[in-house]
């Protein structure tokens, strides 16, 4: 990342340029445009090149949607390696467009979290999100000899519950650009574009804003140039946030982000492992007020509150056996809950499958990862993973599968406890992990406690029976 100067540029944003025009007028043209120009513009080319600047641009334009650091929101991108959202959905280095000679490539391709620098903090979560990536680009000139540094590009997207939250919070998310852009220098309306795919819209908001340093402008005719795209796909948002230094800013074949954006969109489209619609699968469909958390302690052991959920969206409920994860088949619907306390992590997911066989194939794959892999490879530190699975009296069929960590033979704190129970085209993943989930010398007593917990769940599972309850 280019060294910043020592000047702030947050502090010069009372001060607003001269009238500025809009994209596909007389917009600021790119700082690397700018520096690959060479004689024509000499005298700019060599002000622009100096060390730095923009990524002032991150401090002028601090994020809008700042998905790392956002005021209390659990982190629920991390949990699993599994995610909602995958770096297949974010766009690559192939992907990106500039202009002749310059073009935006990855610095951080395996970031897990997202925001896109803007205006205020504000976090995708806020919005509705619950699972966010992000990826960051940094601009690079086909000329060696020219430097470029100063101008950031980065796309963040956002996993929503429903179509009907993302396209409420697509809304949002257009009018807070809008809104909080104008309150540091001048936006325009936004531009439409056409995603190229079913159930979407894209919008791209140009703007303008002053406080480039006088080292990098001393002649006081450049701005911070800003196109912020947002499109939603379904029940998917993904935001491309571009800003450079820069005069003017003409595109004959459309703006770099509105080029982009429709190959975001099309990223953002459900792959063949996506879920079936359950709107279109009968008897698929959980109910919102569906009692996943039933049996749950209602508050933790500190003032802080341990439930999240149940909502759709959270990231899958995916665990690994000898460094494998567990197989997520194609589902109908899925909701989710957790429950977080002192040494006591509970996990709950209920899917639904379009068959009683799928149902069945669904936990028989689950319960089989532990099965083919009873023990694992012995760590660093000397311990070794153990497995053991067990039947369960419940539903039309249920498993406990029993992980723990042995040292040396002998126990450790370490393990956790998971229920699989099939009911007719649904199946129930409850896992327990602390000290709380751990099974070592207490095997019967912690499958009893989660089954006994799980009881109303199970009970309420009838529905998604083909004989009902």
């Amino acid at each position: 990342m280019p060294e910043q100067s020592g000047h702030d540029p947050i502090d010069d944003l009372a001060r607003f340029g001269a009238d500025l025009g809009r994209a596909g007028g007389d917009m600021p043209l790119s700082a690397a445009d700018v520096r690959r120009r060479g004689d024509q513009i000499r005298r700019r080319r060599t002000t622009l090149v100096a060390g730095g600047a923009a990524l002032a641009v991150a401090a002028v334009l601090t994020p809008i949607l700042a998905l790392t650091g956002d005021g209390g929101h659990r982190d629920l991108t991390t949990k699993d390696p599994a995610a909602a959202l995958s770096e297949h959905d974010l766009l690559t280095d192939d992907d990106t467009v500039y202009s002749d000679g310059s073009d935006w490539f990855a610095i951080d391709p395996e970031e897990g979290a997202a925001a896109f620098r803007f205006c205020e903090p504000r976090s995708l979560a806020d919005f509705g999100a619950t699972s966010t990536r992000r990826r960051d680009f940094e601009m690079r000139n086909a000329e060696a000899s020219v430097e470029v540094s100063g101008d950031a590009f980065r796309e963040s997207i956002g996993q929503f519950p429903d179509v009907a939250s993302a396209r409420e919070a697509y809304d949002e998310v257009v009018a807070f650009v809008q809104e909080c852009g104008a309150r540091v220098g001048r936006t325009f309306d936004p531009r439409p574009v056409d995603p190229g795919v079913g159930d979407s819209e894209a919008v791209v908001v140009d703007g303008h804003y002053p406080g480039v340093p006088e080292d990098i402008d001393p002649y006081g005719d450049a701005a911070y140039i800003s196109e912020v795209g947002v499109a939603r796909v379904g029940a998917r948002i993904a935001v491309l946030d571009s800003v450079v230094v820069g005069q003017d800013y003409n595109f004959v074949d459309g703006t770099p982000v509105e080029r982009m954006l429709p190959v975001a969109a099309d990223r953002l489209q459900p792959g063949a492992d996506e879920p079936f619609d359950p709107t279109t699968v009968p008897g698929t469909r959980i109910a919102d007020d569906f009692p996943l958390a039933a049996g749950w302690p209602e508050t933790g052991s500190d003032s802080q509150e341990p439930l999240t959920g149940p909502l759709r969206g959270l990231d899958p409920l995916v665990m690994t056996a000898c460094d494998r994860p567990t197989p997520d088949p194609r589902r109908s619907d899925r909701l989710s809950a957790q429950w977080v306390d002192v040494e006591d992590v509970r996990n709950r997911q209920l899917t639904t499958y379009p068959t009683e066989d799928d149902a069945a194939a669904a936990a028989a794959g689950f319960v089989e990862a532990f099965r083919a892999c009873p023990q694992g490879l012995v760590g660093d530190d000397g311990t070794t993973q153990r497995w053991d699975v067990r039947d369960v009296d419940a539903g039309d069929e249920a498993y406990a599968v029993l992980g723990w960590q042995q040292a040396d033979g002998g126990a450790t704190p370490f393990g956790d406890t998971t229920l699989v129970v099939r009911v007719g085209r649904s199946v129930l993943v409850e896992s327990r992990g602390g000290h709380a989930g751990n099974p070592q010398g207490r095997e019967q007593e912690i499958v009893d406690a989660i089954s006994s917990d799980a009881a109303q769940v199970v009970d309420a599972m009838c529905v998604f029976a083909d004989a009902g309850c």
